[in-house]
């Protein structure tokens, strides 16, 4: 339900004209134009106290909270069934998600749209190894 409902591409909002990153990579010709294309933008929606950024793909618009409420979460398993859904929870609340998982039974597909997000981490680890982070909460 989740993802039907924030996942979807006209629930994308932008400042200017809507166009979709193969347009805008058919205008950009020259290298010039390439080169800008691949630098995150942001675009700040105050209405909706949220903020999205684009790359060469959209991601859906996530709470802008300030640093004191924001929080660093580690979710293992991220790539699973449930840890995803978790992810993606967290994700649009605003908080720096890190999901860990050894992709056994887990797919790298269902946390694929938040590849890229500054905010998101994946990281392919056996959580049965030590792993390093700091973290404010954890999901295991």
């Amino acid at each position: 339900m989740l993802r039907s409902l924030y996942l979807r591409p006209h629930y994308f909002v932008s400042a200017g004209d809507p166009q979709s990153p193969a347009i805008i990579k058919e205008e950009a010709e020259d290298s010039e134009n390439l080169k800008t294309l691949y630098q995150s933008n942001s675009i700040f929606h105050p209405d909706s106290n949220s903020i999205s950024y684009t790359t060469l793909k959209r991601f859906p618009p996530v709470k802008l909270l300030p640093p004191s409420q924001r929080k660093r979460v580690l979710v293992t398993g991220g790539a699973g069934f449930v840890g995803s859904h978790l992810v993606d929870r967290l994700m649009l609340l605003g908080h720096e998600v890190t999901a860990i998982d050894n992709f056994f039974t887990g797919s790298k597909t269902s946390v694929s749209h938040w590849v890229g997000h500054p905010n998101f981490d994946l990281v392919r680890h056996d959580v049965v190894k030590p792993f390093m982070i700091e973290c404010d909460r954890k999901f295991l």
